[in-house]
C-alpha cells in the first residue's frame, strides 16, 4: 500500500506536469487525502480526548500545581547551530540605557515570591571564554547529496556559561537540530539567508528541564545574533534561578515567575549585544510532588511554539493560546519579539504563559516556524483555505497611535517567508477545503502521523527526543525538496551568477514564483529542540563527533 507522502508525490506529479491523468471535473481521479488521517478527520472522526492545557496573558491566571524539589545533577546540555548560546555575551556589559517596557514582568511578584533572587540583574558581570577550531562535517540534503559544512567544535569550559559548563553533551533524551531549508546557489555553493537565523539551548537534569528556541525575524547576521542573545539570556536566568543554592522553587508560580523575568534578561542581553529581533519560546518540565506525572510549563512570544507528543494522547500544542486557531493567519506575521520594536521596547502583544501536565515518556518539542508551518496542510497542499473575510490579528498595543501599530506590523512582518497558499485549478478540484481551526488541528495531526506511523510502512513510533527532531527535520527537508530544484536552476544565474545579496534572492524568487506556489512547502531556517519527560539516570551518549545541529 503506497504511504501518504507516495500518494501526494504523485499527484502533485500529474497536476504539474498537467498530463492525462491530471484530475479535472470530467475524470475520477481520487484526491490524494482519501482514506488518511485528513479525511478521516474532515469526516468527522474525533481527535482522542486531550488532557488540559491552562494558558492566559499572567501567570496568576493559571492554576497553582505544586512541584518536587528541583534536582540540580545535569545530565545533559547541548546548544545550537554552530555554537549556539556560546558565541554571544563574552562579557556582560552594564545595560546603560532606560528600562525596557516590560515592567508587568515583575508586577506584584516580589511579595509572594520573595524567595526567588533576582541572579541577573543589567549590572552583573559574566565572563566566557569561546574558542573556534573548526571541523568538516558531512551532512545529507534531502536529494542525498553530501554537503560539506563548517561547524564549530564546543570549547573545554572551565567556567559556566548560561548556567553550565559543558553545552557538548547532547543525549538521545535532550536534543536539537537547527537547519536551512533555503536552496544552495549553484555557483558558490552557499545557501540563501546564511547565517541560520535560528538558535536553541537545552539542559536536562534529573527530574527537571530547560529548552528555549528564538527564531530571529528575517535574514541576517543581526537577526542570527538576537536569536543567540535571547537564548543565552534566557537559559542563564533560569539555570540561577532554579537551581541555586538555598532556592526555594516549589510551585508552577515560582517557575513562571522565573521565566517571565528570563525574557526580560533575553530582550536586555539583545539590546546590550547590539541585536535585532526574534521570537522566543522556553518550557520548563519538572516532576509534580508526590506523583510521578510532569508539568510543562511554557512561555512564548512570536510564532515559535511548544507542543508535546505522546503515545496515548497523540500531539498537542501547549502555546496554543498565544495565537487565535480561529484565523487564517499571515505566516509572514512574527505576532511578537523581542528586540528593539518601538525604540528599545519589545513586542508583547501574544506573550503567553501556559502549562500543561505529562505523562513519563512523553515528549516535549518547541519549534520555529520552519517547522511547524511545513506541517500545515495547506503548505504541504494537502488542503485549500477555506476563504473567510476575517483575517488574523495582527501584532499591536492597546493605545497607541495609529501610525505606531502600522509601522511595527511592518516591522515584523518576515519578508523571506514563502508558505504560498496557491494551487492549480486541478487541485482546487480535488483536495478538501479547510477552515482555520482545522488547519490547526490537521497540522497536529500530521505530527503525530509521523511520530507515530513514521515514513514507510513497518516503521515504530517515535522513542527518543533524538528521533522526534532527526524525523521532523527531515520531513521539512525532503517536503521542501521541488522549490528548492526550482531555484536552483542555473538558468537563474546566468545574469549575476555570484550574486548573494538579499535583493537579487527575492529577484530570482519573483521570477519563478508561480512554480513555487504550485510546489508543497516554505522555505526557511528550521530548528526543533526535545525532551523525553521522566527521571533520568543515563550520562550523555552522543558527543559532537557522531552528532549534527546544523545540516544542508
Amino acid at each position: 500500500m503506497p504511504t501518504l507522502r507516495e500518494k501526494v508525490a504523485e499527484f502533485l506529479r500529474q497536476v504539474s506536469s498537467g498530463s492525462e491523468r491530471g484530475c479535472d471535473v470530467n475524470s475520477s481521479c481520487t484526491s490524494p487525502t482519501t482514506g488518511t488521517f485528513i479525511q478521516k478527520y474532515l469526516n468527522g472522526e474525533s481527535r482522542k480526548r486531550q488532557p488540559e492545557i491552562f494558558f492566559g496573558k499572567s501567570c496568576y491566571e493559571l492554576p497553582v500545581k505544586e512541584i518536587s524539589k528541583l534536582s540540580d545533577h545535569e545530565i545533559a546540555a547541548f546548544t545550537g547551530p554552530s555554537g549556539g548560546l556560546i558565541e554571544v555575551n563574552r562579557v556582560q556589559r552594564a545595560f546603560q540605557s532606560s528600562e525596557p517596557d516590560v515592567d508587568f514582568i515583575d508586577e506584584d511578584s516580589m511579595d509572594s515570591c520573595n524567595n526567588i533572587e533576582n541572579v541577573a540583574t543589567d549590572n552583573q558581570e559574566v565572563t566566557t571564554n569561546g574558542i573556534h577550531p573548526n571541523e568538516s562535517i558531512k551532512h545529507h540534503d534531502g536529494n542525498n547529496q553530501e554537503n560539506t559544512v563548517q561547524e564549530h567544535d564546543f570549547p573545554e569550559e572551565e567556567e559556566y556559561i548560561a548556567g553550565v559548563k559543558n553545552w557538548n553533551k547532547p543525549s538521545s533524551e535532550a536534543y536539537g537540530i537547527a537547519t536551512t531549508l533555503y536552496e544552495c546557489h549553484p555557483v558558490t555553493r552557499e545557501n540563501a539567508g546564511e547565517p541560520i537565523a535560528d538558535a536553541f539551548g537545552v539542559c536536562l537534569r534529573e527530574n527537571s528541564a530547560i529548552l528555549v528556541l528564538a527564531d530571529g525575524v528575517n535574514w541576517g547576521e543581526k537577526s542570527c545574533l538576537a536569536a543567540r542573545c535571547a537564548v543565552h539570556g534566557c537559559m542563564d536566568y533560569l539555570n540561577k534561578a532554579l537551581y541555586r543554592e538555598g532556592g526555594k522553587i516549589e510551585t508552577t508560580l515560582d517557575i513562571f515567575i522565573c521565566l517571565l523575568r528570563s525574557f526580560h534578561a533575553a530582550h536586555n542581553l539583545i539590546l546590550q549585544e547590539d541585536g535585532m529581533l526574534t521570537t522566543l519560546c522556553a518550557a520548563v518540565l519538572c516532576q509534580m510532588k508526590d506523583s510521578n506525572k510532569f508539568i510543562v510549563c511554557t512561555c512564548n512570544v512570536g510564532d515559535s511554539l511548544a507542543y508535546v507528543y505522546s503515545k496515548k494522547y497523540g500531539v498537542r500544542e501547549i502555546t496554543q493560546g498565544s495565537h487565535d486557531i480561529y484565523s487564517m493567519r499571515d505566516m509572514r506575521d512574527a505576532l511578537g519579539a523581542l528586540g528593539p520594536v518601538d525604540g528599545q521596547n519589545p513586542e508583547l502583544s501574544n506573550l503567553t504563559v501556559a502549562m500543561t501536565i505529562v505523562d513519563p515518556g512523553d515528549i516535549v518539542f518547541l519549534t520555529s516556524d520552519g517547522i511547524s508551518d511545513n506541517f500545515d496542510p495547506v503548505v504541504g497542499k494537502f488542503a485549500l483555505p477555506k476563504k473567510t473575510e476575517r483575517t488574523a490579528p495582527k501584532a499591536t498595543i492597546e493605545d497607541t497611535p495609529e501610525e505606531s501599530k502600522i509601522q511595527k506590523q511592518e516591522i515584523l512582518q518576515r519578508a523571506n517567508s514563502n508558505g504560498d497558499e496557491k494551487h492549480s485549478p486541478q487541485a482546487e478540484i480535488t483536495l478538501p477545503m479547510v477552515e482555520a481551526h482545522q488547519r490547526h488541528e490537521l497540522t497536529l495531526l500530521r505530527m503525530e502521523d509521523l511520530l507515530t506511523n513514521g515514513v514507510n510502512e513497518g516503521d515504530k513510533p517515535c522513542e527518543t527526543a533524538r528521533q522526534l527532531c532527526e524525523q521532523m527535520i527531515d520531513f521539512a527537508t525532503k517536503l521542501t525538496v521541488a522549490k528548492r530544484r526550482i531555484l536552483e536552476d542555473p538558468e537563474l544565474y546566468k545574469d549575476n551568477a555570484a550574486a548573494l545579496n538579499q535583493l537579487e534572492q527575492r529577484r530570482r524568487r519573483r521570477k519563478v514564483g508561480e512554480k513555487l506556489a504550485m510546489v508543497p512547502g516554505k522555505l526557511d531556517h528550521a530548528t526543533v529542540v526535545s525532551c523525553k519527560a521522566g527521571i533520568q539516570t543515563l550520562s550523555p551518549v552522543t558527543t559532537l563527533s557522531n552528532h549534527r545541529n546544523s545540516a544542508i
